[in-house]
């Protein structure tokens, strides 16, 4: 039996009808969105890249930055003392010292798989947890948490980030031109750059995404190199020697209290990490505000936690064997293949046992 004319007309109309798609809870009207950063990029956050309205209802900012999520707030600062969260209710910035949590409601979250939502009124949390669930609680205690979870989350960013990477490459090929893109130092001032310079052609959020994920990776080639800077008179703890001679292998500590350590490889930073007592510092571990280490392709500071090491390469560091970061997972891989790597691993299968391992 044939479908009559208006089965036709119906269907034709279905299938060419614009697909609606719910707004999510964090986005609120452009004109709603109160942005505090300046400059080309403020529209993104300056962590992760994400569009600063769409994920509103979740941002955070401290000083000249405004952050996408609490996760990309404590990622970028080892002190978020001071910071201001938007309350939900109001739409208004307010200092995180007066802001309750409702943390963990069925409401998804921003970079994290525990969301996290704030407001000036403890009422209003409570009623929010009340119809979907979480539990109340004080800036404090949702710091601790999302500094707990950070590492595992970042590890599930970064898979995520690889396959977005491979999106933004298949856009890339098509629809952009890299004639004159110049070297960027993140995913913000990349889309900015896109955006503005029309390379692309008009492309969505998603889009910018992508390919701004792409060209900050090691393929995409475009992530601009800050090398660790070096005060040319440090020396090593571990092994004496002064690290701005061995500028590609720099590793660093940053302490709660603004002192640096520097380091001529990450064995030696590791070692210092595991044992500091050994070197004559007296330093804990939750002194130690942000670790970081020389991306081997590009040179670039990355977060310790966050690389890529191969271990057993037939590439040699100032004090031999080492610990070769990589920012990803897939480029440790590549370079493990190439140079007879035995192994690759995460930052947290580091321990001093492997470290000390490396010198015998």
């Amino acid at each position: 039996m044939k479908p009559s004319f208006f089965a036709i007309v119906l269907a034709v109309l279905l299938l060419t009808a614009p697909v609606v798609q719910a707004q999510m809870f964090q986005t609120v009207p452009a004109d709603e969105a109160q942005l505090l950063q300046s400059g080309p990029g403020k529209l993104y956050c300056p962590s992760c890249g994400m569009n600063l309205v769409k994920f509103y209802k979740t941002s955070h900012a401290r000083g000249e930055h405004q952050y996408c999520s609490m996760h990309c707030l404590v990622d970028d600062n080892a002190d978020a003392g001071g910071a201001q969260v938007v309350d939900v209710t109001s739409l208004k910035f307010i200092p995180v010292e007066k802001a309750h949590y409702v943390v963990g409601s069925e409401v998804k979250g921003t970079m994290t798989m525990t969301s996290k939502y704030a407001f000036a009124e403890k009422a209003d949390a409570e009623a929010f947890a009340g119809k979907n669930g979480g539990e109340v609680m004080d800036f404090a205690a949702a710091e601790a948490m999302a500094r707990k979870a950070l590492e595992k989350e970042n590890q599930m960013i970064t898979r995520k980030r690889s396959k977005m990477a491979e999106k933004g490459a298949k856009i890339f090929s098509t629809m952009c031109s890299d004639a004159d893109l110049p070297q960027f130092s993140s995913i913000a001032e990349t889309k900015a750059h896109l955006a503005s310079s029309g390379a692309c052609g008009e492309l969505n959020d998603g889009q910018y995404q992508a390919v701004a994920i792409y060209l900050m990776s090691g393929a995409g080639g475009h992530a601009a190199a800050s090398p660790i800077k070096v005060p040319e008179k440090a020396k090593c703890p571990v092994c004496g020697m002064f690290v701005a001679k061995y500028p590609n292998w720099v590793g660093e500590i940053k302490t709660t209290d603004g002192q640096y350590y520097y380091f001529d490889g990450v064995k030696d930073m590791m070692k210092f990490y595991f044992e500091p007592d050994r070197y004559h510092v007296k330093l804990a571990a939750d002194q130690m505000a942000t670790i970081r280490v020389s991306d081997y392709y590009n040179l670039g500071p990355m977060d310790a936690h966050k690389a890529w090491y191969v271990i057993g390469s037939n590439v040699y560091g100032p004090m031999g064997d080492e610990l070769i970061p990589f920012r990803t997972k897939e480029e440790a891989e590549t370079f493990s293949k190439d140079h007879f790597g035995k192994s690759i691993v995460s930052f947290d299968k580091i321990n001093a046992k492997l470290v000390h391992g490396l010198d015998q």
